[in-house]
């Protein structure tokens, strides 16, 4: 889910999964009124008080009680300060109230530092430590937290990403997604240097090799990327009986995106990915590109994460005219589409500062504690799942996500 500004890299990015941060200059735009929470501070919370301060804000046509009450227990095994930004998926056009939780861990301000302190101290539940794809996660977290492994510096952040229908509500298995530093391959050397992906990272998620007819695919889907394009996450599939890589590519441009995929091997005869892409670029001004990297090449079925490149978070305005868009297009329920612009604002912990992104800046950029919080809740990004000759079909991750303010001069006197 986008995340490129908060781990602190390559300034000016356009593209992540859960929206970057932009300096504004005009910063009246982001005055917004401020709720005051009940909790005098928003630092060290764990992951199951970050979903309790907003549950008020969730709509019972998105989320349904019995729901949140499993993310509740879910959440509540997490006893860290592991996460300061989370998320959900909900299937636009289903009038289930069920979504999925998945949770960020990221490699600064020492968040993975506190999941590696729960896993040496045997902090986890005992289910997770004797689950096998528990076990293969824990020790690829230990080894990200070695200052002296490949993966310190390569790996930024990590995505655990929960199927809450599908999973045992006793030991729930994760799919992973890890948030690396841009991954390109221009010339032979590039190759090597990214290999600690497929030789090291991968197989420690996994428990097992991975197979090097994907090792050649992904290299090879690497190597075809556009110009300017990036891999900025992959992932593994914990939780469902795939053995592919999913790829999360980033800056690449609509245009681009169907003469790369036929590079790969992809191909349709209805040729109706071209008019939809047409159609998304008159309606958001951001896409992202997910593949599935298979033993046998690409995978036809291909995400189309959509969002837009202003990232004003919950300020964004351009969201309505898009879910009228996915409504007429019978992609989202109109009950969905009011529960998802109804969840976007702002939990303010001083309410006699106004908030906006010229002061406020996600929590993993501040060094010390010494900061007033603003918890924002907002629309990521919507995501369609395309495939050739099958239903097209959307989904929506709304975001949660702290951000900061340093309690130093001009700031304290405001």
């Amino acid at each position: 889910m986008n995340r490129i500004g908060e781990y602190g890299f390559e300034s000016g990015f356009e593209s992540s999964l859960f929206g970057e941060l932009k300096e504004f200059q005009n910063r009246n735009r982001f005055i917004v009124e401020t709720v005051q929470l009940r909790k005098p501070s928003l630092k060290g919370l764990y992951a199951a008080k970050y979903l309790s301060i907003v549950e008020s804000s969730i709509s019972e046509d998105l989320i349904s009680s019995e729901n949140f009450n499993e993310m509740q227990k879910l959440a509540s095994r997490f006893t860290g300060s592991i996460t300061s930004f989370f998320g959900f998926e909900s299937h636009l056009n289903s009038p289930k109230a069920r979504a999925d939780y998945l949770f960020a861990v990221s490699s600064m301000s020492g968040e993975r530092e506190a999941l590696a302190k729960l896993i040496r101290e045997k902090m986890l539940p005992t289910e997770f430590i004797s689950n096998l794809e528990w076990q293969n996660t824990c020790n690829f977290v230990l080894e990200w937290a070695n200052q002296g492994s490949i993966l310190y510096h390569n790996v930024l952040g990590m995505w655990f990403e929960f199927d809450m229908a599908e999973n045992s509500p006793e030991t729930p298995v994760p799919c992973i997604f890890l948030h690396t530093i841009p991954l390109r391959i221009t010339k032979e050397e590039d190759t090597e240097k990214i290999r600690w992906l497929t030789k090291k990272a991968l197989p420690l998620v996994t428990g097992k090799e991975i197979p090097e007819k994907i090792e050649q695919n992904l290299f090879q889907a690497i190597q075809q990327l556009p110009k300017n394009a990036l891999i900025m996450d992959a992932g593994v599939m914990l939780s469902r009986p795939t053995s592919g890589v999913r790829l999360i590519i980033a800056k690449i441009h609509p245009d681009q995106i169907i003469p790369y995929l036929t590079k790969l091997g992809w191909s349709e005869e209805s040729e109706q990915l071209p008019v939809l892409l047409k159609e998304l670029q008159q309606n958001v001004t951001r896409i992202v590109l997910h593949i599935t990297i298979t033993e046998n090449g690409i995978d036809q079925k291909i995400g189309l994460e959509c969002s837009f490149a202003s990232d004003r978070y919950h300020l964004e305005t351009g969201w309505s005219s898009f879910f009228n868009y996915l409504v007429k297009k019978g992609l989202c329920l109109p009950e969905k589409k009011d529960a998802l612009l109804q969840f976007t604002g702002v939990e303010q912990e001083d309410t006699k500062r106004d908030f906006n992104t010229t002061m406020y800046r996600p929590t993993v950029k501040i060094e010390n504690d010494d900061f007033s919080g603003a918890l924002v809740r907002y629309i990521s990004h919507i995501k369609l799942v395309y495939e050739p000759n099958h239903e097209l079909y959307a989904k929506a991750y709304p975001g949660v996500r702290l951000f900061g303010c340093p309690n130093t001069p001009p700031y304290d006197n405001i």
